[in-house]
């Protein structure tokens, strides 16, 4: 059997047949894709109680909570300077799978968004902009998206990271696609990639016995083969969650 990881959906606000405004709870297929192929069966989930984060996660082999909007600042004792597209919904369920997960110590793939919003559940705080045209590596974006999704900068891994030891590197080149970032750690997390002018790029969990890959950069995005190995990793600890009972 499979294992069913649980992944996040993102509120957008489109226009559709049934009128102007219309809210709708997406996914990129790119996760659907990255998944079904590393071997995983999907749940999607919208937005829900806090209280009923465990009744979700009984279900489940493992947590991937996926990239959008900006959390509120307001979840981390700040002011909103810069932060856009806030949604509650988004934020509650994001939250309280998060604790969840790590309560049960079920496996974690976090990617963007999904890597910020653990980082505020456990206690840090984020940059609520960092782009600028001085900085190369996370310049002002561009107009057009396929220049946009192209761009790539460098990152290096810590030697003995969980992270380094699936893409057996340590440096590699990832997209970018974000305007915010860590930038106080939360207890707990251990920062194991960074940019060379020293953004935070990944971190993972000090427990051992919590499995949290969290990615800033989009690897269900970038398509080379080499990316697939963290959705294969992700899976195989949901299938050792599943199989200690």
């Amino acid at each position: 059997m499979l294992p069913i990881v649980a992944v996040t959906t993102s509120m957008r606000v489109l226009d559709t047949y049934l009128g102007r405004g219309t809210g709708i709870h997406a996914l990129l297929d790119f996760y659907a894709a990255a998944l079904e192929l590393a071997g995983a069966s999907q749940l999607l989930v919208g937005h829900l109680h806090a209280d009923d984060a465990p009744r979700v996660l009984d279900a489940v082999d493992g947590l991937v909570v996926t990239g959008g909007r900006d959390l509120d600042p307001a979840l981390y004792g700040q002011e909103n300077t810069a932060s856009v597209g806030i949604h509650e919904g988004d934020d509650t369920r994001d939250i309280a799978l998060i604790l969840e997960a790590y309560r049960r110590r079920m496996p974690v793939l976090a990617i963007c968004r999904g890597l910020q919003a653990v980082n505020v559940a456990l206690g840090g705080e984020l940059h609520q902009h960092m782009l600028s045209d001085s900085d190369p590596e996370h310049p002002t974006p561009a107009d057009q998206p396929e220049e946009r999704n192209s761009r790539r900068h460098p990152i290096e891994f810590d030697e003995d990271c969980h992270l380094a030891g699936i893409y057996g590197r340590t440096e590699r080149e990832v997209n970018s696609l974000h305007h915010q970032a860590i930038s106080r750690p939360a207890p707990g997390l251990r920062v194991v990639a960074r940019t060379p002018g020293g953004a935070i790029e990944a971190v993972e969990s000090d427990d051992p016995t919590w499995p949290l890959l969290a990615v800033q950069w989009h690897p269900e995005m970038l398509g080379a083969h080499e990316e697939s190995v963290l959705f294969e990793a992700f899976v195989e600890n949901a299938v050792a969650y599943r199989n200690r009972g």
